[in-house]
Order: structure tokens, then sequence, then C-alpha cells
């Protein structure tokens, strides 16, 4: 809805509480379904495509696989499998429990508070970690 003198009318701050809450429901559900199921062995995973047509690891390969060890407690092995997802988790989930409590204050977050030296830094780290998994001095599982 259009806002009224700056002050935006309640049914927009519903919708954005409501995205969170379903967002936080979908996490938890994918949380208990990777609890459950282990990827490769049992349940519906689909396959990594860039890596069934090229043969190479992309940064993600491994993630779900990780995901699943980090539920069960196994950090180590999850890093094994993608270190930078373990890395990366506690920024992500920072970002988004900070994201998650300005919308449920009621307030309006920032469209995009990150310099742009950051977003290059985290686009070089996530090509340059892409290239030296496929490398044979990679010294991971994936």
């Amino acid at each position: 809805m259009q806002s009224v003198r700056g002050i935006r009318m309640p049914t927009e701050f519903m919708y954005r509480r409501s995205t969170v809450a379903g967002i936080w429901l979908l996490l938890i559900a994918g949380s208990v379904y990777l609890y459950v199921f282990e990827p490769g062995r049992s349940g519906f995973f689909p396959p990594c495509m860039f890596r069934m047509l090229t043969g190479l690891t992309c940064p993600g390969c491994g993630t779900t696989r990780a995901l699943h060890q980090i539920v069960h407690g196994h950090f180590a092995v999850a890093f094994m499998l993608n270190p930078l997802l373990l890395i990366a988790l506690p920024f992500l989930a920072y970002a988004f429990l900070r994201y998650s409590a300005i919308v449920m204050q009621g307030s309006v977050p920032q469209k995009n508070s990150l310099h742009p030296r950051y977003i290059y830094a985290i686009f070089f780290i996530v090509m340059g970690f892409w290239i030296f998994r496929n490398t044979p001095v990679y010294p991971f599982i994936s």
C-alpha cells in the first residue's frame, strides 16, 4: 500500500513480518528435513547441475551435506565438505537475525548498507575459492 505523509500503512508491516516468520518456518522445516534425511542416501536432494555438466565443483558443492553435518553437530566434517559455508554461516546468520529484529520491531530495513568494496571482496573470495577447489592441491573433499 501507499504511504500517507511518510507513514506506511500497517498492512505493509504485516507483510514484512509474515515474510520473515515464513522464512524462519522454512529454515526450521529445512533443518528438520536435513536432520532426518542424509543427502545422497535418502530424501530428495537435487544434484549440482554445474558439476553434472562440467565435472568441476562449484562454490556451493557440498553445502547440503555440510548443513546435514552441522545439524548433527559435526562441524569439522562440515568444514571438510565446504569450508566457505562454515566461514560464511555466522555472517549470514547475523545478517538475517538483524534483519528479522528490525522487521519485527516495525522498522523499515535499509536497502543496502554494505559498502561496495565489501561486495567486491566477497565476490573475489567466492571466485578464488571456486578456482582453488578445482585445483589438484585442494585439500578437502567436496
